[in-house]
């Protein structure tokens, strides 16, 4: 069987007329004589995990209204992410931690006529493209700017000496992410194209936040290459039409968190967060005395294969998902490196829960804290059974946006830290089939949003990835080796899960043995590079699903 994401399989399945649900956490399966065969039975027992994860997403939207195309007011109000990144801005003019850039090694030629009426075809399609951002009357609102352009820039560097080509070209995408957007002067996305040769090209977008999710970046690249081939064919593109826009979702969901429906998922909230300590410091943690600034750098993390299997094991075995097993392995390095017992690690969570927002660029992210508590001298698969609870009750909670459960919890409104959390953890279990001849790379602004961030992502060959650390708060040095440490703690962890988790070593300064086996296999360039070495991955063919990484 073709290997397909959660929700392309479940579609697969309701095509031969088997439905599942999930009733008190389990999967309830209804089907035609005969219709499950003894492969799709192994191939739903194997997909439990994943299944029931994405189930529950989903019968956790409270709102009995479908989305529609919604009566257009002057004003169209932002939606509570929105908003937060709206404060965020007004607040620090000129941040630039929000910006998402992105570039793609491309192999051939590119007629950069067609890629600009691409881009025409991409705004008119999409109106979040064309959306602006102010305050009037004390309101956080949007409004759709009718006709406008985004000109793509274009750099040759075909004559700059090849040994000097691709540094020079890194410090340009560099420059380009660190363009700040004035949120009320659409489009909020820019595209550029270098030519490298005449056969080989990189193309580069930057877009912000506020009307960009993970989702959003798939969904741009694929319509942008179906608009591009239709260009270049003199043809109109066939993406099929859009259900509704953005605005009609930022419409819907404020008359939904207006209806009082969620009044006890706020209270779940607070009483799951009550005496949660409001801070988390690692030792490596320095004094910052002067305001803090979005500069942050990266450092690599790379798992190998084996240690993949064996977590994905462990969590077959207690019914968790892969971002389960490696949330509960983060939670406890950052237990066993401050010797604290009790913290809460943060995780953006992608809310499409309705059918029509699948394919709308548009911020569909909240935040979840997930509460990690160490107490009582536990085992990781005891940790790992605690994470798991706690991030099945948060995502049946997860329609309260992030800044109403800050806003419940009340913290001091005096400190100039991140509520609830300061550490965040992401992990992407998509692995789809790339296209051939396009390459992402790693467009590292020199940012960070938070403290200290672990993303990672699951390959064919094991799990990449990247520590992104504040470098007023942190020295590299301190986050090389918390990288070396969280592969070694992996390490322990999946040679015995029943292990107190108080007896699982710390290395210092040594490599663990998985490290020395990968150092012995890999071009020591290749893997220090990150921009275009181990970090690089395909253009995905396909949608990924923002879900994959819970």
């Amino acid at each position: 069987m073709q290997e397909l994401n959660h929700s392309q399989f479940l579609n697969f399945l309701r095509q031969r007329g088997i439905e599942i649900s999930v009733k008190d956490g389990h999967l309830r399966i209804s089907a035609p004589p005969g219709a499950v065969d003894p492969q799709l039975h192994e191939e739903l027992v194997r997909r439990k995990p994943g299944l029931l994860e994405i189930l529950q997403v989903a019968h956790a939207s409270t709102s009995p209204d479908a989305l529609k195309p919604m009566e257009r007011h002057r004003g169209i109000p932002q939606t509570p992410a929105q908003q937060g990144m709206w404060l965020i801005d007004h607040l620090e003019p000129g941040n630039v931690a929000y910006n998402i850039p992105e570039a793609f090694v491309v192999e051939g030629p590119i007629d950069t006529g067609a890629f600009q009426k691409a881009v025409d075809g991409l705004l008119k399609r999409h109106e979040t493209l064309r959306t602006a951002f102010y305050e009037e009357d004390g309101e956080l609102l949007q409004s759709i700017h009718p006709d406008i352009c985004a000109q793509v820039g274009f750099t040759d560097l075909s004559m700059v000496a090849e040994d000097n080509r691709q540094q020079t070209l890194r410090k340009l995408i560099q420059e380009h992410g660190r363009q700040p957007f004035e949120l009320d002067q659409p489009p909020l996305v820019r595209f550029h194209l270098f030519r490298l040769a005449e056969q080989r090209h990189v193309v580069f977008f930057n877009i912000h936040h506020i009307i960009a999710d993970q989702r959003s970046l798939n969904i741009l690249r694929e319509e942008l290459s179906a608009l591009y081939q239709a260009a270049m064919r003199n043809e109109s593109a066939r993406l099929p039409d859009l259900p509704v826009q953005y605005a009609d979702y930022a419409i819907w969901v404020n008359k939904h968190l207006a209806n009082g429906a969620m009044a006890d998922q706020i209270q779940y909230w607070r009483t799951k967060l009550a005496g949660v300590p409001p801070f988390l410091d690692l030792p490596s943690r320095r004094l910052c005395s002067s305001p803090r600034t979005a500069l942050g750098a990266t450092v690599p993390v790379v798992i190998p294969g084996s240690l993949l299997e064996a977590a994905h094991e462990i969590g077959r075995q207690e019914g968790a998902t892969i971002f389960m097993t490696f949330l509960a392995a983060f939670s406890v390095l950052l237990y066993k490196d401050s010797g604290k017992e009790d913290f809460c690690i943060g995780s953006p969570f992608t809310h499409r829960n309705q059918v029509e927002t699948e394919p709308l660029i548009g911020l569909f992210v909240n935040m979840l804290a997930f509460r990690c508590q160490m107490t009582g001298e536990p085992s990781f698969r005891e940790v790992l059974k605690r994470v798991r609870s706690t991030a099945l009750e948060a995502y049946e909670r997860s329609d309260v946006p992030f800044q109403e459960v800050v806003r419940a919890l009340k913290p001091d409104p005096r400190s100039e830290r991140s509520p609830i959390f300061q550490i965040m953890f992401g992990f992407n279990s998509d692995t789809v089939t790339g296209q051939i001849g396009v390459v992402q790379i790693d467009t590292q602004p020199g940012t960070a949003r938070f403290d200290l961030t672990l993303q990672l992502s699951e390959s064919s060959d094991g799990v990449d990835g990247s520590f992104e650390y504040c470098t007023d708060l942190f020295e590299a040095a301190s986050i090389e080796r918390l990288s070396r440490q969280f592969v070694a703690v992996l390490d322990q962890i999946v040679q015995n899960p029943d292990r107190r988790i108080s007896s699982i070593e710390i290395l210092e300064d040594e490599k663990s043995e998985p490290e020395r086996v990968l150092d012995e296999g890999t071009d020591s360039s290749e893997s220090r590079s990150g921009w275009m070495g181990r970090l690089a991955r395909r253009l995905p063919s396909r949608l990924k699903s923002d879900q994959s990484r819970r």
